[in-house]
């Protein structure tokens, strides 16, 4: 008995003391893990907004129903990347809340111009509900949508073949960027 519990607490001590491993506390903070800075900067879903240029996607995602177009706002991924010096190897690594990991190459980053989409265009059903007030144009992505972060692609622009070999790139829940070893 003594040994399971001994086993337990180094079991939990190891996966919390590895960063790779400890969940992330809140998914409304992209935390950017790079080398070059003494340790890692935290971006609120706010400072994403302001601090980045943002963009926006018109597209469909994997799991849209036929015909569903929705256009997201967010800024381009490889701008932050570039920023913080995570442009420059083969892949980076983006983890989700639950701490799933995508694999992304550098080549189709710069390629298909993904974002971190933070935002969606407003519909009728959101002024009608009040979630979007008259003149507001987007609002922010609910966890129902994938937000407050969701990692999107221009779908039609996209390979074939990707669809659904690699749906994992549309990673919801974002929560941490990181170079791959």
């Amino acid at each position: 008995m003594r040994c399971k519990a001994i086993a337990t607490l180094l079991g939990f001590a190891l996966i919390s003391s590895n960063p790779a491993l400890a969940a992330f506390p809140d998914p409304n903070i992209l935390t950017i893990e790079d080398e070059a800075h003494k340790g890692p900067d935290k971006y609120p879903v706010d400072a994403l907004r302001s601090r980045y240029q943002n963009v926006e996607i018109e597209t469909r995602t994997p799991w849209s129903k036929e015909g569903e177009i929705v256009i997201f706002r967010g800024p381009k991924i490889a701008d932050v990347l570039r920023e913080h010096g995570l442009d420059a190897g083969r892949s980076v690594q983006f983890i989700a809340y639950d701490n799933f990991t995508s694999e992304i190459t550098l080549e189709e980053i710069e390629k298909y111009n993904p974002i971190f989409a933070i935002d969606r265009a407003c519909q009728d059903a959101d002024r009608t509900s009040g979630r979007c007030m008259p003149g507001q144009d987007f609002t922010p992505l609910s966890p129902e949508e994938q937000g407050p972060i969701f990692l999107v692609w221009p779908y039609e622009d996209l390979p074939a073949a990707y669809v659904p070999a690699r749906n994992s790139i549309w990673v919801w829940f974002v929560v941490s960027v990181r170079q791959s070893l």
